[in-house]
């Protein structure tokens, strides 16, 4: 017996077949999106359960859940970053990077986002909102900081909540490292699923106040096109885009230190003279 064995594993041809492969495929992705969408987005550091070093504190977000943060203050004429992590990061792995800033004189206020850490609760993107709203009331409320004095940081998927609360709170300027127009952008630059999360791309416009983004010409994970995209769409009188040559998405600081370094001085000096 002959058997068409081309025939078995693919199939007849039909000028419909590619219309019902292409049917499926967006299905499946609409799918992730709208039941999968967190858990592909968050990958909290899989760490066993630990208790939050001598400088963390504990702070109450409005959705009852508690936010793990830290707070270094400034020295006098610096000011304060408000430092939103990257994506399968926690505070305890970005502790390093964040201390070479405090030493050249910047306050620092970094937190967890829920799930994250020592944070409860399950990462969300509303749960990311009130997280980092619950860390500016702290850090203008019983720490006594005016906003004028704050720069919201934000890298990677950090850029989204930093974004959020740039666009309603006032403060002193934005930086954005390895950002993204939007979480589902990042694999189809254009809207094609619904349920999309954290939407820079639609805040960017009413972020008024200087705005350095810093990007690497490399970076695989959130293209270079993104952080491109924003710099342009943004309305802000002073903006600038840093394009680090040869750097991806997670050796911004491994490859070019001083350059990350002096784009931040830079930025403060200038926001500070405005």
């Amino acid at each position: 017996m002959n058997v068409n064995w081309k025939k078995l594993l693919i199939g007849t041809w039909s000028w419909k077949r590619p219309f019902y492969s292409i049917a499926f495929i967006y299905g499946f992705f609409l799918l992730l999106a709208l039941f999968g969408a967190d858990m592909l987005i968050f990958k909290p550091p899989n760490r066993p359960e630990h208790s939050p070093a001598s400088v963390f504190t504990s702070l109450e977000a409005d959705d009852g859940e508690t936010i793990t943060a830290y707070y270094f203050p400034p020295v006098e004429g610096m000011p304060i970053l408000l430092w939103s992590h990257g994506n399968a990061e926690d505070l305890r792995s970005v502790y390093s990077v964040i201390q070479e800033f405090h030493e050249l004189g910047f306050g620092i206020m970094a937190y967890d986002y829920p799930g994250y850490g020592s944070s409860s609760g399950k990462p969300t993107e509303e749960g990311c909102y009130s997280a980092i709203q619950a860390t500016y009331d702290h850090l203008t409320g019983s720490l006594g900081h005016p906003a004028k004095r704050i720069i919201l940081t934000g890298q990677s998927v950090g850029s989204g909540p930093t974004c959020w609360l740039a666009a309603k709170e006032d403060h002193l300027g934005v930086i954005l490292i390895s950002p993204f127009t939007s979480a589902f952008r990042t694999l189809t630059r254009i809207p094609i699923f619904p349920n999309d999360r954290f939407q820079n791309i639609d805040r960017i416009g009413e972020m008024k106040k200087p705005l350095l983004i810093i990007h690497g010409t490399s970076d695989r994970v959130i293209s270079h096109w993104h952080g491109n995209k924003l710099h342009e769409l943004s309305p802000a009188e002073s903006k600038r885009l840093v394009s680090v040559e040869g750097a991806g998405h997670n050796d911004l600081f491994h490859v070019a230190p001083v350059e990350m370094l002096s784009a931040f001085e830079d930025f403060s000096e200038e926001v500070y003279l405005r």
